[in-house]
């Protein structure tokens, strides 16, 4: 049939091309999904009809202004009213509004703005974020609880930004109780407030309430113990050891490297002086300089008073007058003791007086003579009580 071929290729290339304009829509919507967030820019040359990223853009320009504590610019406006003309019902719209009043000074506006916002979308991040600062502003910190909530539910890390104000809410008589599910469900906010209510040493009852025994490796619990016992309160510091369930009451000296999980374990505070690489299960590698006297390793303790001995062993015995133990009471510069370290395997003993309720051991590198570089490794290190004080 004349023409048959022709209509049959025809259909055949009209098949062909919808299936590729499907494909290049597939992966336009894909592009413009993927890039919306990090790339608004780009989403919106792939696709400038898309209202996403136009209002991710908006929200760009918006944001900046916001930090300058200025209202929308005008570019941000039109992009808002270009990408709210293609979707009426979309919350956007309202925040740049919100924005707009927050900069003005009409909090109220745009309390009721946001909260229209958050009713044409209830899983609006931002608008549950703009409504807790708003209400974290106002000290009205239990209302601002629920958008807290809400946005770790959704984002996680984005609540962190709340930790200091939930920090100071959560002193409150019965703040616990409305705080403490919130903290439950979004860790990272919790880390955050439990960070900030460690370096407070009248938060004690608040971290104790909080604490766990899966915090026992946090970091925080370590900050807080520092902070309590650089101030003499070494109960509050043993309450939250005990609390914790911590496997160092203080009285031992922990392991290093990897298989160091408590609080109260080896710290490498040299800096660029000495590298210290602690093998978990091996020795603890030293790299001294012999620039500046200073501090390779230490350990914090919490003996009770008595007579202890402190043997070791490293690879090799050390240059003369190149390393030292000492021993420091909390809150005193000067050392307890202090013990040369001229052999290759030693032992030194030492007392712990009453009143010297926490302390301090470190491995110091002392300078010679002339600058000299000391490798050296820290086999076995082991405390020990010899007799209790009477």
């Amino acid at each position: 049939m004349p023409g048959g071929g022709a209509g049959r290729s025809a259909v055949r290339w009209l098949g062909v091309a919808g299936v590729v304009l499907v494909a290049g829509q597939a992966v336009r919507t894909a592009v413009v999904d993927a890039e919306t967030a990090t790339r608004p820019a780009l989403a919106h040359a792939v696709w400038p009809a898309h209202p996403g990223p136009g209002f991710a853009l908006a929200f760009t320009d918006i944001g900046e202004a916001a930090r300058k504590g200025q209202g929308p610019s005008a570019a941000a406006r039109a992009l808002v009213t270009e990408a709210g003309a293609r979707e009426p019902l979309a919350p956007e719209p309202l925040l740049v509004e919100a924005t707009d009043r927050i900069a003005a000074g009409d909090t109220r506006q745009a309390e009721t703005l946001l909260a229209a916002a958050l009713h044409r979308d209830p899983r609006s991040s931002a608008a549950h974020f703009m409504l807790a600062d708003l209400m974290i502003r106002q000290q009205r910190l239990a209302e601002a609880l629920v958008h807290v909530g809400a946005l770790g539910r959704r984002m996680g890390g984005a609540t962190e930004s709340f930790a200091t104000a939930l920090a100071t809410y959560i002193r409150q008589p019965d703040a616990l109780t409305r705080v403490a599910p919130v903290l439950g469900r979004d860790p990272k906010l919790r880390a955050a407030v439990l960070k900030a209510l460690a370096f407070d040493r009248s938060a004690t009852p608040q971290l104790l309430a909080l604490a766990r025994p899966s915090d026992r490796s946090a970091p925080w619990l370590a900050q807080a113990l520092d902070v309590r016992i650089d101030a003499g309160e070494i109960p509050a510091a043993r309450a939250l050891l005990a609390h914790t369930q911590a496997d160092d009451s203080g009285s031992a000296l922990a392991s290093w490297g990897d298989a160091a999980t408590g609080p109260l374990t080896w710290r490498f505070p040299a800096g660029t002086e000495a590298a210290v690489e602690p093998a978990a299960d091996g020795p603890m590698r030293i790299v001294y300089y012999g620039r500046a006297e200073v501090a390779v390793a230490e350990h914090r303790l919490l003996l009770p008073p008595g007579r202890y001995r402190l043997a070791y062993s490293f690879s090799a015995p050390p240059p003369a007058g190149t390393f030292q133990w000492r021993l420091t009471c909390a809150g005193v510069t000067a050392p307890l003791a202090s013990y040369p370290i001229e052999a290759k395997d030693g032992a030194a003993d030492f007392n712990v007086a009453p009143g010297c309720d926490a302390q301090k051991l470190s491995l110091w590198g002392v300078m010679g003579d002339f600058q000299r570089t000391v490798s050296i490794d820290l086999l076995r290190i082991r405390l020990s009580p010899l007799q209790a004080a009477s």
